[in-house]
């Protein structure tokens, strides 16, 4: 099995090994964990994403004074850059997979770990002594070093949301203290579970990307699902109570009456797996701002969709969604932009295509194009933006 194969990038560990033992448990730092590593796009690049709004970008940059640190939200303009030379920064940019699919490929070696964890593809650039504070995250996060070098310092102590600095607009720890170090070279990658504290600091010119692993709060999670359980309840369903008696306590609150209030709440919560597992895959799907996908003007028909395709033409995922599947009773779900699509179990293989693949030309949906359920599926995909028609180069 391929999760039983030792990984060079996780030092000789397998998945399952590496999951065990470090997933979410202790950092794990691997040398030259991807040889001859190179950035897959410049410095020049990399800065010219900062200047477009739909792409998340901020400035960390570190000044002295009174405001020692101070962070500046993107998108970027041509005075943030004029400045640099005058203060040690950093540049971080979020997803940059979704708006550079070729990015990917950064990604892929992590898939061993599900797909609907995934948050984002991050890059930060920076030059000599750049430094983003020492601080810590949420999430899990592999740290893969590009051009340059950089010092990274990780430290052992708990943390807390007590631990900040007051009056930055960033979260960095106050009282940091390293318990181990690394000079990080370029391929060099170093994994960090959550809450674990962590500071890195440019040796020149350096470029870091960070594969990150969200992990949703309790508190999103049961606001939403407390949500989509709330427009269940008709508009017009009231507290009722036809078999009232008689009060014998004018200000008391009746155990009969609060029986019928925890009665409409535990009907109005009443759940099961499948309807859990329909709500998560589209709430784990939700695309984020800017990704959206965007509804064809003109809805395209399946026989255009077939002449489009033998014209040499192709579809692709949309790049900025996270498409995810799973089997709910009898159906093969695909949640894709916080929304799901089903097709009978039998089916399943168009789905799982679909995730899987990043391009479709015809001959990949030739046969799934035959069939009236899988061929009205993927013109739905289609007309609501989840697949996006590419003409022939």
């Amino acid at each position: 099995m391929a999760n039983s194969q030792p990984l060079a990038f996780l030092g000789g560990l397998t998945a399952e090994e590496f999951l065990t033992e470090y997933w979410q448990k202790k950092p794990l730092f691997v040398k030259n964990a991807f040889p001859d590593f190179e950035d897959p796009i410049s410095a020049d690049e990399i800065a010219g994403l900062a200047f477009e709004e739909f792409i998340p970008s901020r400035f960390i940059f570190e000044s002295g004074g009174d405001r020692p640190w101070q962070l500046k939200m993107g998108p970027a303009t041509e005075e943030d850059f004029s400045t640099l030379k005058e203060k040690k920064w950093m540049l971080v940019v979020n997803d940059v997979e979704k708006n550079l699919p070729e990015l990917k490929a950064i990604t892929a070696p992590f898939q061993f770990i599900s797909h609907w964890r995934l948050d984002d593809l991050q890059v930060s650039l920076g030059e000599d002594e750049g430094s983003v504070g020492a601080h810590w995250d949420d999430y899990d996060v592999f740290l893969i070093q590009g051009m340059g070098q950089k010092k990274w310092q990780i430290s052992d102590a708990p943390v807390s949301e007590d631990d900040f600095i007051k009056g930055v607009d960033i979260r960095l720890i106050e009282n940091f203290k390293a318990d181990e170090e690394w000079i990080v070279e370029p391929g060099d990658m170093l994994y960090l579970p959550p809450r674990i504290g962590h500071y890195g600091i440019n040796i020149g010119r350096s470029v870091t990307w960070s594969v990150g692993f969200r992990a949703p709060k309790h508190q999103e999670m049961f606001r939403d699902f407390i949500e989509m359980k709330f427009d269940d309840i008709a508009e017009d369903a009231r507290y009722s109570d036809p078999d009232l008696q008689v009060s014998e306590n004018y200000g008391e609150l009746s155990d009969q009456a609060l029986d019928r209030v925890v009665q409409v709440i535990q009907e109005g919560l009443l759940t099961n797996r499948d309807e859990i597992a329909k709500w998560f895959g589209e709430f784990m799907t939700e695309p984020k701002m800017y990704q959206s996908p965007e509804l064809l003007e003109e809805k395209l028909s399946a026989a255009e969709l077939v002449e489009f395709l033998d014209a040499g033409g192709a579809l692709e995922v949309h790049p900025g969604l996270s498409l995810i599947h799973r089997q709910i009773g009898d159906s093969y779900y695909l949640f894709a932009g916080g929304k799901s699509y089903q097709l009978p179990v039998e089916q399943s293989g168009l789905i799982e295509l679909i995730v899987n693949s990043e391009f479709l030309e015809f001959d990949d949906v030739e046969d799934y194009l035959e069939a009236e359920e899988t061929s009205l599926l993927i013109v739905q995909l289609l007309n609501e933006g989840v697949l996006m028609m590419e003409e022939e180069e």
